[in-house]
């Protein structure tokens, strides 16, 4: 069922998109009251309701299209400041206004609007059963015959008619606001003030005492209350100013139910209480007093928009039928589901999170002072630089055969994938070593051979940087020292970064909020990134060859330094050391990367690649507004709720569910960054071969034990296995842990062996000099 409501809603969305002829996005918010569209933020707010016909929730889409098309940008902000009065009565005239457009764009939305409201009236929306229509106010009858239409049976007269037709043929915003205004105005002019009701101990009309007392009132008459209302009907009629000398006397009451005595501080204390008023007026009196404050006099708006405005003037120009959908509304509301919790994709700025190649290599010098300083006698950086610099000279010899083949390897199957794009055709110039043949064949003409324009690959690497990849660190640096011998001979464009938690401990406040970094475009709803997290460039194909070689000097310098299987005497320093595991982070930064490599190399298809060892730590937190205006990072999901992943560029969300340690936020990320960037996703997992294995690789698998046992016999059989499923990666390569040693077992030959023999150990040889280099192999068929 969840998956059906799931399509459903996808499917809507994409009506919503079409309709509005614009990729918006489009948001389903159990804590959304209403349907709405943000104008601004170019988003469609739908609530999740229960117990919705198919024509109400069509209904609801069309409407906010109708905004999204129609309404401008950014026009809500004036109408609010007039009040919300004035902005109830803008959304009536607005809404006639956009539902009649959406109606003729989409005329196959008149029936889902007719039979939409039909519904919504039916469940009593509009609170309409048992009443009499025409007993409503002025807005309420605008609302409900521009709604409901002639089946409600509104009556108007010959002047409401005026308005009426001018809101049926409005053309723009402006001719709303222009309508809306002056309806406003007529509203409050044609407001029938209703008949006072007195009781018996208002008057006393035996007694004219109060007329021969020559304006003044004793303090126990109960008159005096009443007199202190006309003399403040009086003074809102003439200059607005309210008797008295103290500040805080005086002041007009809001309404004609309730009002101050008008007297002094010192007519207060010899009265006493008696001619207090009721606690409701003085809050008001109260409420009025701080607007007075603050705006600066009698007579301006107050919330609402209308200023000292008396009841029965607010009473018409609120509509009742408006309040009632709300309260519908928020009534069928499902709260039966999970909160669904919308958050974006931030943009990284990277120029604060990369590490570039010369920071590297001049960290690990600094790791050499370090280490002096604190009392040890490491080697000079001299004698660094000249071993590891044999290290790799001697490295890049001995694979160097092993390299050659597969770039051979490589253009085979380039070859083979150009002759699949090859087609013959004919020129339209004449063969004339056929021309004898004309007779009998209609073959008479030169023929060419036309190659399809194949698309040139670059590809991204990010390697994971965290502890738990300590004991297989070097083999896997070495396997990836193969990858880049490999591009650079076969001219593919790379780069290598290394994502960890590690470097920068001493800097750990800049550009930092609670923790996470605080990125220049940061807006409400960006996820939250571990300031921790940084990118450090280890390879390029970039640099001269010259200085990829010094590259790859200080990569087998940082592999030595941090061999499990050696003695090293390289000094690493602590920032290069190894730390968490950001994968989330490193995926949301390939993001902006990924673009940035394709134009600087101009390829077509970028190949991006994340090797780990385990799983990233799920990001929990996003970017919003504090009551003061403030950013903080508010923690996003709880037991509840569900996080929706937005992409803004694309307005795709993501929310697949998945095992794993993050609930699927890693694969989610992955999809995003593939449909945003049409790069090709490719992963490689490190897997233990041993008793963890099952613990390590089953959240892979979902969970399924029978994949993991079949994912145990194929490393068994070929050091590798491939998984399917949907997690993110075009293909994901489990690797064994032990399958990643690339240096190879010596060739023995004895004297005493047969030529059988003989051939059998120069294959299994060959065999091991290839099966080491699993992800070399993978990696070439996967960019071939």
């Amino acid at each position: 069922m969840t998956e059906i409501m799931t399509k459903n809603r996808e499917t809507k969305s994409l009506l919503a998109k079409l309709m509005a002829s614009e990729n918006i996005n489009v948001e389903y918010r159990e804590n959304a009251s209403t349907a709405a569209f943000d104008t601004e933020g170019r988003t469609l707010i739908m609530p999740v309701l229960k117990d919705m016909t198919e024509n109400a929730t069509d209904l609801f889409l069309g409407h906010e299209v109708g905004h999204a098309l129609y309404t401008p940008q950014g026009a809500i902000k004036e109408v609010v400041k007039k009040g919300n009065l004035f902005k109830g009565l803008v959304n009536i005239v607005e809404d006639a206004r956009i539902e009649k457009m959406i109606q003729g764009k989409f005329p196959g939305l008149k029936k889902a609007f007719y039979n939409g409201y039909g519904d919504l009236m039916k469940s009593g929306f509009f609170d309409l059963e048992g009443k009499d229509v025409n007993e409503a106010n002025f807005v309420d009858r605008i609302n409900i015959h521009f709604k409901i239409g002639t089946r409600a049976g509104v009556e108007f007269s010959a002047e409401e008619m005026t308005y009426v037709d001018r809101i049926a043929n409005q053309k723009n915003f402006d001719e709303t606001l222009k309508i809306s205004e002056e309806l406003f105005d007529y509203i409050k002019a044609n407001a029938d003030e209703p008949e006072p009701e007195f009781g018996d101990d208002d008057f006393n009309f035996g007694d004219d005492d109060a007329e021969s007392n020559d304006g003044e009132m004793s303090s126990d008459m109960p008159m005096e209350f009443d007199d202190a209302e006309d003399s403040d009907e009086g003074s809102d009629a003439g200059d607005g100013n309210a008797t008295g000398d103290d500040d805080e006397s005086g002041e007009d009451s809001e309404d004609d139910s309730t009002a101050d005595s008008g007297g002094s501080d010192e007519d207060d204390k010899e009265k006493g209480e008696e001619n207090s008023s009721s606690a409701d007026g003085d809050e008001k009196g109260e409420e009025e007093e701080t607007v007075e404050t603050e705006t600066g006099g009698h007579g301006a708006p107050s919330e609402d928009g209308g200023g000292h405005m008396p009841n029965h003037v607010k009473d018409e120009l609120t509509s009742k039928t408006m309040e009632s959908f709300e309260k519908a509304l928020e009534n069928h509301l499902d709260e039966s589901g999970f909160d669904r919790e919308y958050v974006n994709i931030p943009k990284v700025d990277i120029d604060k999170v990369l590490i570039s190649l010369d920071d590297v290599h001049a960290e690990l010098h600094n790791g050499i002072a370090k280490s002096k300083d604190e009392g040890y006698r490491p080697d000079d950086l001299e004698a660094h630089i000249a071993r590891n610099m044999k290290d790799w000279l001697k490295f890049r010899s001995e694979n160097k055969s092993v390299v050659s083949y597969m770039a051979k390897e490589f253009e085979m199957r380039k070859s083979a994938d150009e002759f699949k794009r090859t087609k013959v055709a004919k020129t339209g110039v004449l063969n004339p070593n056929k021309l004898h043949a004309y007779k009998f064949s209609e073959d008479l003409f030169l023929r060419s051979n036309v190659v399809s324009e194949g698309k040139n690959h670059g590809f991204i690497m990010y390697i994971d940087w965290s502890g738990s990849m300590g004991p297989n660190l070097s083999h896997t640096i070495d396997q990836l020292m193969l990858i880049a011998m490999f591009c650079k001979k076969v001219n593919i464009p790379f780069d290598v970064f290394a994502f960890t938690t590690a470097f920068g401990h001493d800097d750990r406040t800049a550009h930092s909020s609670d923790g996470h970094w605080i990125f220049d475009n940061r807006t409400k709803g960006d996820m939250c990134l571990n300031h921790a997290f940084r990118l450090m460039h280890l390879i390029s194909s970039t640099v001269s060859t010259a200085k990829f070689n010094t590259s790859m000097m200080y990569l087998r310098w940082m592999r030595n330094g941090m061999s499990y299987h050696s003695y090293s005497s390289n000094v690493v320093s602590a920032n290069l050391r190894l730390g968490g595991t950001p994968l989330n982070e490193a995926i949301i930064s390939a993001f902006e990367i990924v673009p940035m490599f394709q134009k600087k190399n101009k390829v077509q298809i970028v190949n991006t690649i994340f090797l780990t060892d385990g799983q990233g730590g799920g990001l929990r937190r996003h970017w919003d507004y504090d009551k003061d205006g403030k950013m903080f990072s508010d923690s996003t999901s709880g037991y509840r709720s569900r996080m929706i992943i937005t992409d803004p560029v694309t307005k795709l969300h993501y929310d697949e569910r998945f095992a794993g340690y993050d609930g699927g936020q890693s694969n989610n990320l992955l999809k995003a960054l593939s449909d945003r960037t049409n790069c090709r996703v490719m992963g490689f997992y490190i897997a233990p071969v041993g008793r963890a294995f099952s613990r390590e690789v089953s959240w892979l698998a979902n969970n399924d034990y029978e994949v993991v046992e079949r994912m145990r016999q194929d490393l068994k059989k070929q050091a590798f296995t491939i998984i399917e499923g949907d997690l993110g990666y075009q293909k994901m390569i489990v690797l064994s842990d032990k399958s990643l040693k690339v240096e190879d077992e010596a060739l023995e030959i004895s004297e005493d062996m047969t030529k059988g023999r003989m051939k059998n150990a120069f294959i299994k040889s060959r065999k091991n000099k290839i099966g080491n280099k699993a992800m070399l192999s993978k990696f070439c068929e996967f960019v071939a």
